[in-house]
């Protein structure tokens, strides 16, 4: 195969994955927000927090969720902090029979959030509390250390799983825009937020068309899980949070897999947690998340023989292979310039279908950015912004990638935890703080 027929290929796989990419865009633009049911009473909520060092936001965390689902039991699970957040949760616990600290130690503790998790609901499905109880009735709520809810997620999430095939659910998460210096010295902190949330708000639409399949995307900060499937899995010899860099979307999988009358329902309440105001965590977090994607390649050929929806097989396999196939789409690309030098050919387009090409993802985003601006109530200089500053986070979504593939190739499985910016108030720090002695693994390992 000469040249030619290699970059023609190239050219012809990469508007294959445009079109995958345009037809995905447009579901999400065009399916209606869904009414999602909620309900006074119904499920017990018990929210998991896995914290490592979280001493900066699980303080308010702690608060918001006692205050806001006062019936509710809030679990830390510290995975061997070293900061003052396992005294913080302790002085809540003191003070307050419905928070629980569970600490996990060396040599077992910071391998990943995931093993905290799977360590935490085994431990929990153990107890007095839950034992002998109907475990269908009882929903884990994973929250990140600085998630915080609304008044409308607890309604939500009694709603969804009044469906008795609903095993798990997940709230929309969102970003906080706080934590970015003001002046010049912060613009591009900013920018990082607002993306992200930007982002984020997008997501939320796609998991509305997901719902046709009825199988939303477990993405993490507001990720409820049904006792009862939890324990089955345990039984089973299952892990409900898979030993991979991204837990969560992998645990979703896993509710596929394990039965086809399985449901992940999506709620509209918002989940706000914090966001990234630093260029180089920004990647470090992100290519994690692409290497988690890339460990779930063995998913794949257990997503195509086993029964579920064609949408759900579909949109799974295309998340999976997003990381591999996204290299053809930017050698394509990235290749014209060298093309026009080089008088190399590839597939020839007619001007208009390059200008279409140019115009559609514009419009795509102008989309995006009118229906952005309009749910945060912004001004109208809010469109431009978004429009001018979305290649620029694009461009640093990319930067993550040779990280990736340099971490995934090298068999570095280190899990990175994300940095939080200082929400410490002095109502949250205790007398005295638990402290110890590093541990050699804590170069290796921690929890986000």
């Amino acid at each position: 195969m000469n040249l030619t027929n290699v970059l023609t290929v190239l050219d012809v796989l990469g508007l294959l994955l445009f079109a995958a990419y345009v037809l995905q865009q447009v579901l999400s633009a065009t399916r209606p927000r869904p009414k999602a049911p909620q309900a006074g009473s119904g499920v017990d909520i018990v929210f998991l927090i896995p914290a490592l060092n979280e001493e900066q936001v699980i303080g308010a965390t702690v608060q918001n969720l006692r205050a806001t689902v006062p019936q509710a039991r809030v679990v830390v699970v510290d995975d061997a902090s070293d900061d003052w957040t396992t005294s913080i949760v302790r002085d809540f616990a003191a003070r307050d029979p419905l928070v629980t600290l569970l600490r996990r130690e060396f040599p077992q503790a910071r391998e990943n959030k995931g093993k905290a998790l799977n360590w935490a609901v085994g431990t929990l499905l153990a107890s007095p509390d839950l034992r002998g109880r109907d475990l269908s009735q009882t929903v884990f709520v994973v929250m990140d250390a600085d998630g915080r809810i609304g008044t409308d997620f607890a309604p939500q999430v009694r709603g969804a799983f009044a469906d008795p095939r609903v095993m798990a659910a997940q709230g929309w998460m969102r970003f906080r825009q706080t934590g970015a210096p003001a002046g010049a010295r912060g613009a591009a902190g900013r920018m990082l937020l607002f993306q992200q949330d930007l982002e984020a708000f997008i997501t939320g639409h796609i998991q509305r068309y997901r719902l046709l399949g009825g199988t939303a995307s477990l993405t993490g900060n507001g990720q409820c899980m049904r006792a009862s499937y939890l324990a089955d899995q345990l039984r089973r010899g299952v892990e409900p949070w898979p030993d991979v860099l991204l837990e969560d979307f992998a645990s979703a999988v896993e509710v596929r897999l394990h039965d086809p009358s399985h449901r992940v329902a999506f709620l509209s309440a918002q989940v706000q947690q914090q966001g990234l105001v630093d260029l180089g965590q920004f990647i470090r977090q992100r290519a994690r998340w692409t290497q988690g994607t890339m460990q779930c390649l063995g998913y794949l050929p257990r997503l195509w023989q086993r029964p579920m929806h064609g949408l759900t097989r579909l949109d799974f396999s295309y998340f999976i292979l997003a990381p591999w196939l996204n290299l053809i789409l930017i050698l394509s690309i990235g290749s014209q310039l060298l093309r026009r030098l080089t008088g190399w050919d590839g597939l020839a387009l007619p001007g208009w279908a390059g200008l279409g090409l140019t115009l559609l993802p514009l419009t795509l985003q102008l989309n995006w950015a009118l229906r952005y601006r309009a749910e945060r109530g912004l001004p109208w200089s809010a469109v431009p912004y978004t429009l001018v500053s979305l290649p620029i986070y694009s461009a640093a979504l990319l930067l993550n990638m040779p990280l990736a593939y340099i971490r995934h190739f090298s068999g570095q499985r280190g899990w990175y935890k994300s940095e939080r910016h200082d929400e410490l108030t002095h109502d949250h720090v205790p007398a005295e703080p638990h402290r110890r002695e590093a541990h050699p693994a804590e170069a290796q390992f921690s929890s986000d």
